[in-house]
């Protein structure tokens, strides 16, 4: 958490991966501290920038799973600090990772989604589709955001799965998943680690 605040704060002038609520940039540029801190939305890229943050992308118990996942060693693919600022924060709508990256369609991508504060249903813990995965590439739409077509959502299959600091939730890059607004006065901070077999190299767009 720490690591996360120091990155917000500018304290590593060379990283540029902070993104604030939409609609907040200007706002922002006014603010310090705490004040701007609660206004961010997602760190991305944040590996390389502080060495606490890449030790806990490489854990030997982490990766020690991923491997058994997916037969072999596995490679950082992607990574991002993911926050709901209290009261404002944004859905995340219902979405595959894989829709995103460019990687063979039959890539296993498994996402650690790594919660450092409480991740409840009223702040905005994830919801899953337990299997969705199985029912392979949904086409994807820029409306809210990039996402899955409201009305393909399998709305009695939801679940929801809070976290507490420090628990780990993985899934497969093309389980559908996304998350509620935060409406709570309580913010909402996770970190997300996209990891593939060692072996797949990238595609074309």
């Amino acid at each position: 958490m720490d690591a996360v605040s120091n990155l917000i704060a500018g304290q590593n002038e060379d990283f540029k991966g902070v993104q604030f609520e939409k609609g907040l940039r200007d706002e922002v540029e006014q603010l310090e501290g705490t004040q701007r801190e609660v206004l961010v939305r997602k760190l991305t890229r944040f590996v390389g920038f502080d060495l606490r943050l890449d030790v806990l992308g490489e854990d030997e118990r982490l990766v020690g799973v991923l491997t058994r996942i997916m037969g072999e060693p596995p490679k950082l693919f992607a990574n991002q600090a993911m926050l709901k600022p209290p009261g404002i924060g944004r859905e995340k709508p219902w979405h595959q990772d894989h829709a995103y990256f460019n990687l063979p369609m039959d890539t296993c991508i498994v996402s650690a989604w790594v919660a450092l504060d409480n991740a409840t249903p009223e702040n905005g813990c994830m919801h899953v589709i337990p299997a969705s995965q199985q029912d392979g590439p949904v086409v994807h739409f820029n409306r809210r955001d990039w996402q899955i077509c409201d009305t393909d959502i399998a709305r009695d299959r939801i679940v929801a799965v809070p976290l507490e600091p420090g628990g780990v939730l993985l899934w497969h890059g093309r389980l559908h998943h996304g998350s509620p607004a935060n409406r709570s006065d309580k913010r909402r901070l996770a970190l997300q680690l996209h990891y593939v077999p060692g072996s797949v190299e990238t595609i074309d767009p």
